[in-house]
């Protein structure tokens, strides 16, 4: 199981940097990955149809921008969980059910959280550089920044492993009842099935044993 404990306070100490720098314009950084996820997996669009109209405007609607930070704050609440990220279990594995209910009624796919995780990796390289250039004193060097990306990747291959076992655990148990709501039917189907099999099979047999005229 994917785990954080491995994090030095040096570790701790970039990610915190660099999250203090993106989370300043937090809900423009979250706009922006929403929209890149849409460019990278156009039928995910098929999720947000409500969004739909939204995704090329300049002017986002309210709603666009509600689901769009709603992303960001899973990874704000491990942020402020980071010293014990399991507190946030309940969470993780609640988010991978809900997906696990959204691919079965809305299309969801498991590679949509690896072209997450690659948009989100990409957008906060390019705010920590946006920071650099347009502050005087650089907060973060180009090395500290390569840094960051690397344990990004690792933090948000920790949640979305999280959220794959509710996914999994949801997926197993939605499986298991599909089969038992089956065989239900079959035992209901089976029998009919076999005693209109016989009543024929009888008709026949009377048929074939009846005089001919």
């Amino acid at each position: 199981m994917e785990s954080l404990s491995h994090l030095t306070p040096i570790d701790r100490e970039i990610l915190n940097k660099s999250w203090g720098i993106v989370s300043k314009d937090m809900q423009q950084v979250a706009v922006n990955i929403f929209q890149m996820i849409f460019e990278q997996a156009p039928d995910a669009k098929l999720m947000f149809s409500f969004m739909m109209k939204d995704y090329k405007e300049d002017k986002k609607s309210n709603e666009f921008i509600f689901h769009a930070v709603r992303f960001l704050q899973v990874i704000e609440s491990t942020m402020t969980h980071l010293d014990d990220p399991s507190q946030l279990d309940a969470v993780f594995l609640n988010l991978g059910k809900i997906h696990a209910k959204h691919e079965e009624q809305l299309g969801f796919s498991a590679h949509y959280w690896s072209v997450f995780k690659e948009c989100v990796l990409f957008h906060f390289r390019k705010a920590m550089k946006s920071h650099n250039k347009f502050t005087k004193h650089k907060e973060m060097s180009f090395a500290e920044i390569d840094s960051a990306i690397i344990l990004w990747r690792e933090v948000l291959r920790f949640i979305i492993d999280r959220m794959k076992v509710g996914y999994c655990e949801s997926g197993a148990i939605r499986k298991s009842n599909k089969q038992a709501l089956r065989r239900r039917e079959l035992s209901i189907i089976v029998p009919e099935y076999f005693i209109c099999r016989r009543k024929s099979d009888v008709e026949i047999s009377e048929h074939s044993s009846s005089p001919s005229t």
